[in-house]
């Protein structure tokens, strides 16, 4: 089937873990189905990925499952081999392989594409620069992320770490409650996922070296910036990165590129549901299947960063509101999305997208403490078009995943020193293109 026929549909196979799925993984599958017209996708079983690299942190079926409500996939076919081979295309009865230009290395330290290749059935699509499964898992074994967060007037960048700048800042207002607020919150992360001493001890020499760095004149701080950029680029498992790693730089052109194009009509049934839907993931998606079925358009309002930090605290969310918002735009669900949207929802609100139903999920086990009433809702509730609707992945959650991370701690270190010296060897080597249209 290598030749293509024109009489026939054009068909396409990709394949991957899709673990902690993100925007690269979605850009992914859509510049794959924009090379054929009907797009196979392929996932690895749990046992076939641990051979070849380490234990997912999703498990199989989860990641199974997410992939059913995925926009631009045509097919699935389960438990393919980390390696595709000739087989493995015959059996999607695909034309050619496709895969992004950051090669994978199988277990035997070859490509892991190198028989699509050399049988002219591999085509090559752009890798999404800034999101890789590889930062995700380092923000949760940092138990950090950029955040908006007021800790006393000093700002951490990436979690507990703190820039050089911030830190002169800090120290030249000479104000000590921002050591106090981190050391609460690390003892509040520690109880909450069972941390143990020796997990939390990174954490605490952060405090202590940012408590004795404020102790400093603000004149003495910049002989300190070497250092601290030194012992912060080492933050994949003992690997000191040679490159920053790149950020996600969300356009309109991406956003439109994920987007549906269908707006409301007067004779439509506009659902709503809002959330932070971070870290995206089967139990979202199911959710957002069932809201959909309950009208004729959904739409989607996220949180921004600032007020999800503020309500559920200062390490969440882990995703930003731009990887957020294109996870979303992904799923086949969903019609429209607002960006940043209210907390609570409005009468305003409601009148001016005229919303008819207003949708929220029962909850799952990590909420179990969480008082029942929720003010957010009392808009919709008075109005009688609130719905509740059971979820169907009541143990998935953010703390499960991170509870994963910190039970695999070693395992995923080692993994994450690998993937980032690849990372690093991808941005050093890769050449400018002259297109930017799948960059």
């Amino acid at each position: 089937m290598s030749a293509v026929s024109a009489d026939r549909p054009v068909r396409g196979y990709i394949d991957g873990c899709f673990d902690i799925m993100h925007s690269g993984h979605y850009n992914a599958i859509r510049q794959a189905k924009n090379i054929c017209d009907i797009l196979v996708v392929g996932i690895h079983s749990d046992q076939e990925i641990a051979e070849n690299k380490s234990m997912p942190v999703m498990r199989q079926e989860e990641r199974y499952r997410l992939l059913d409500h995925i926009k631009w996939i045509d097919e699935i076919l389960y438990d393919v081999p980390y390696s595709p081979e000739i087989a493995t295309l015959e059996r999607a009865r695909a034309d050619f392989c496709i895969h992004g230009d950051d090669m994978p290395v199988n277990s035997q330290g070859f490509c892991a594409y190198d028989e699509m290749r050399n049988a002219g059935r591999l085509r090559i699509i752009k890798r999404t620069e800034g999101v890789s499964t590889t930062d995700l898992i380092g923000r949760l074994l940092t138990l950090s992320r950029n955040q908006p967060s007021d800790l006393g007037g000093a700002s951490p960048t990436m979690g507990l770490r703190m820039s050089a700048d911030e830190v002169i800042e800090a120290a030249a207002a000479g104000d000590s409650n921002a050591v106090k607020l981190l050391r609460e919150s690390v003892q509040q992360l520690v109880a909450k996922y069972h941390i143990s001493s020796q997990d939390a001890a990174p954490l605490q020499d952060q405090i202590q070296t940012l408590e004795t760095v404020l102790n400093q004149k603000p004149r003495d701080l910049r002989d300190m910036q070497d250092k601290g950029d030194e012992s912060q680029s080492q933050g994949q498992g003992g690997y000191a990165r040679t490159q920053v790693p790149v950020q996600l730089l969300a356009s309109t052109r991406r956003i439109r590129e994920f987007s549906s194009a269908k707006q409301p009509t007067s004779d439509d049934c506009v659902v709503y549901v809002s959330g932070s839907f971070d870290m995206f993931h089967v139990g979202h998606a199911e959710f957002l299947k069932d809201a959909r079925e309950l009208g004729t358009f959904l739409l989607v309002g996220i949180h921004d960063d600032a007020s999800i930090s503020k309500a559920k605290g200062q390490n969440l969310p882990v995703m930003n509101l731009n990887e957020r918002v294109l996870n979303v735009c992904a799923c086949k669900w969903v019609d429209e999305v607002i960006i940043g949207a209210p907390m609570s929802v409005t009468e305003d609100l409601v009148k001016t997208w005229d919303i008819h139903v207003v949708a929220k999920g029962s909850g799952h086990k990590c909420n179990a403490g969480e008082p029942k009433y929720d003010p957010r809702f009392e808009v919709p509730k008075k109005s009688g078009i609130f719905k509740e609707l059971p979820s169907r992945w009541p143990d998935l959650c953010h703390d499960t995943v991170v509870e994963r991370i910190i039970r695999g701690r070693e395992e995923y270190l080692t993994r994450n020193k690998d993937r980032a010296r690849r990372e690093d060897t991808y941005y050093e080597t890769k050449k400018i293109s002259n297109s930017v249209a799948e960059a």
